[in-house]
């Protein structure tokens, strides 16, 4: 008894993640509330372009880790040498251009289903391997990949048909990041940013 309570100790102090790390079970409760939270803000009427984007932007902050999704686009040789007032601002600015982009792309409801169809757990991180289908669309498989931060799950990427978000911003921003600096790439999506929205599909 006393041999088995030693080396519980010792996990749970040098190993928590074996006792208390992210579970199957609860990586897919968090992405089924997250794929919920999709629906409903497709369900927004096409018009009320402000409460589309508000509510986009509140998933983000609630279920990413753009924190580190920012430092990860921008690599270590950039966020080395960043202030973390750049880094905050450059995280800013990037969750405001995800919010334009998307609640423009996300189109409306038209019987999407969401489906968590395998859920893996590779090291610290959980794989959940998801599809939308649609009468209107093609099936699209979406994978995503959950990190626990403080206890909490957050997403830190996702691959829409096997293309990565990370992968594709950080190739989008590597020729900017190389011609202006950091300080160069806050501004131009800064810009962005302001320009008027893109129409929705479906209106």
């Amino acid at each position: 008894m006393k041999f088995s309570l030693k080396y519980l100790l010792i996990a749970f102090f040098l190993f928590p993640n074996l006792a208390f790390g992210l579970d199957v079970e609860k990586a897919k409760s968090f992405v089924v509330d997250i794929g919920n939270q999709a629906i409903k803000i497709l369900k927004i009427p096409v018009d009320d372009k402000e409460k589309r984007k508000s509510e986009l932007q509140n998933l983000l902050q609630e279920k990413f880790d753009m924190q580190l999704i920012s430092k990860v686009i921008l690599g270590g040789k950039v966020t080395k040498t960043a202030s973390e007032e750049q880094l905050k601002k450059f995280s800013q600015v990037f969750e405001l251009h995800i919010v334009k982009i998307y609640s423009s792309q996300l189109g409306t409801y038209k019987g999407q289903v969401f489906t968590i169809n395998n859920t893996e757990i590779k090291k610290k991180d959980a794989f959940v391997y998801t599809t939308i289908e649609s009468p209107d669309y093609p099936t699209t498989n979406i994978v995503w990949r959950i990190r626990e931060k403080k206890g909490t799950p957050k997403v830190i990427d996702m691959q829409v048909e096997g293309v990565s978000l990370l992968r594709t911003k950080k190739n989008d921003f590597a020729m900017i990041l190389d011609q202006i600096g950091l300080d160069g790439l806050i501004n131009k999506l800064d810009q962005m940013n302001q320009i008027s929205d893109l129409k929705i599909p479906g209106e």
